[in-house]
């Protein structure tokens, strides 16, 4: 092989690329969250890009090219593993108030920590940014540091969207066929459906907006008194990078600036089996069902003879273990079944990724539905708040989870879902026929999430904005338009009839003058 052949190999092969630094900040302390967030973190750095982030929870391992700048870690109450059966009831009372005013305004408030007003009064002295990747969730004030860096602001939403969030890249709710977030029912939908959904979306929106007007002036106390109206702000957004996927959350049309990358997480979860956990999954040859409520609520908190029920439905399906996230084993009523193994911590993704694992009991949260679908475990769902339900009856409609509402929970209720899931082909080839379906796609969530984000910096805050952000609502449901034809109709079809009126009396002026002329005569 000749020297300049192999040189061309030789830079072929090397990935020409350039390196960014991106500033990422992440202030709420859900560490269910914290997963997408943390997958995109680590596929930035492997790509060559600095990251310095501001969060409760660090990145684990050390990465090359990441800082924690600033660590917010006990600034605000833990919610891992740290809330009751009831308290996530009395969530879905009002999410606008949980979402926007204990998970927004109140997370804002964090800008006035010292170690935060260090940080921002340091900025115009470091070294400069080329992007600001912050939360789209609830605190929309640390969108501000992008305006404030003058640099692009990318908005992850860990959800399936959310409607101010549409909103702030001009994005169709469409809401005659896709359901918001926080609706119980499911596609496809009828007229009272898309009538419930489309007020719903509406007062969402308006609701979260009049809770979160005084993120303008926290923005302007902490960050800077030149920046604008908050609104102003959520439209300077240059792109949104949301946890979901059309083959489950259902198709709609996306501007560009609207990416979907659900799924991320899974793909970059470097979790592992501890080696006694992989023993006893390994030997449970009949299968492993494992149980969850998810990184906040705690199974222990359920009402005594919810627990009991459980016990006795998971002690009839032995040979079949059960793996069950406990926090707090005090708090079980006795008489745990021999089949049924406890733990505090459990990593779930290889887990779920595990040979044995047979179904997945679930509260449904996206990433953890995401993680059962990805690797094709049938799920039981017992929906708790927010997403949950809209979760629920997506999966249902594939035939990949049963759904056991948590107040309904009973012996005999338990009895029927397992029997149903375990033994039942249906729900296992539909969850590997679906799971198929989520990982097929042209680039991995990682890879198409970083493509984007290379894209706005490469060109521009705005090289993916919407001209829809410059016009109003009524202009954009073309009210005017469908206005302006129906009064040019109404007009023409008043001018014809008017024309008529005119012509039949012409007509009859025409016919009674003979008879006037022979009157005279």
């Amino acid at each position: 092989m000749s020297p300049r052949l192999m040189f061309l190999l030789l830079m072929i092969s090397i990935d020409v690329s350039v390196s960014y630094r991106i500033l990422c900040i992440f202030p709420l302390h859900m560490k269910s969250h914290q997963t997408m967030f943390g997958g995109l973190i680590r596929g930035l750095v492997k790509r060559g890009h600095h990251v310095d982030e501001i969060s409760h929870y660090p990145q684990k391992s050390s990465l090359e090219n990441y800082r924690h700048v600033v660590n917010l870690d006990g600034t605000l109450p833990k919610l891992v593993n740290g809330i009751s059966l009831e308290y996530a009831n009395n969530i879905s009372s009002d999410i606008i108030e949980f979402i926007a005013g204990t998970n927004g305004n109140k997370v804002c408030e964090l800008l006035a920590l010292d170690t935060m007003q260090k940080f921002i009064k340091d900025l115009p002295n470091g070294e400069p940014y080329d992007l600001v990747i912050t939360e789209g969730f609830g605190a929309n004030c640390y969108m501000g540091f992008g305006k404030f860096l003058k640099v692009p602001t990318v908005v992850m939403v860990s959800l399936n969207g959310l409607p101010w969030i549409d909103s702030n890249v001009g994005n169709p709710a469409s809401t005659a066929f896709y359901p918001n977030t926080f609706m119980r029912g499911s596609a496809p939908l009828n007229f009272w459906d898309r009538l419930t959904n489309t007020l719903n979306n509406v007062i969402l929106k308006y609701r979260f907006e009049r809770y979160t007007a005084r993120q303008t002036e926290i923005m302007r106390r902490y960050i800077s008194p030149d920046l604008p109206d908050i609104r102003v702000v959520e439209k300077d957004v240059a792109l949104v990078l949301t946890n979901s996927h059309y083959t489950t959350n259902g198709i709609r049309p996306n501007t560009p600036a609207y990416v979907e990358v659900g799924g991320l997480h899974v793909e970059s979860d470097d979790a592992e089996i501890s080696e006694d956990l992989s023993k006893w999954m390994n030997e449970s040859k009949d299968g492993v069902v494992y149980f969850t409520l998810g990184s906040m609520a705690k199974i222990e908190t359920m009402p005594r003879e919810k627990i009991l029920a459980f016990y006795a439905s998971f002690a009839k399906i032995a040979p079949v273990k059960v793996l069950m996230k406990i926090w707090d084993e005090s708090l079980l009523p006795p008489g745990l079944p021999k089949n049924v193994r406890i733990s505090s911590w459990i990593p779930q993704v290889p887990v779920l990724a595990h040979k044995n694992t047979k179904a997945f009991i679930t509260h449904c949260g996206l990433m953890g539905t995401q993680e059962a679908l990805y690797h094709g475990v049938p799920m039981i769902g017992l929906p708790l708040f927010g997403d949950q339900h809209r979760n629920v009856r997506a999966y249902m409609a594939k035939n990949v989870l049963i759904m056991l509402p948590h107040e309904d929970v009973t012996s005999e209720s338990m009895d029927a879902a397992l029997k149903a899931i375990l033994r039942d082909p249906k729900y296992r080839e539909a969850a590997k026929f679906e799971s198929a379906r989520f990982r097929d796609r042209p680039m991995t969530a990682t890879n198409t999430a970083i493509f984007w984000i290379e894209y706005v910096v490469r060109n521009g805050a705005n090289s993916l904005r919407s001209l829809s952000l410059d016009l109003h609502w009524w202009q954009i449901a073309l009210l005017d338009v469908y206005g302006f034809l129906a009064l040019c109709t109404i007009l023409t079809c008043y001018i014809i009839l008017l024309s008529l009126r005119i012509a039949i009396r012409i007509c009859r002026a025409g016919t009674t003058r003979p008879d006037a002329r022979k009157k005279l005569n």
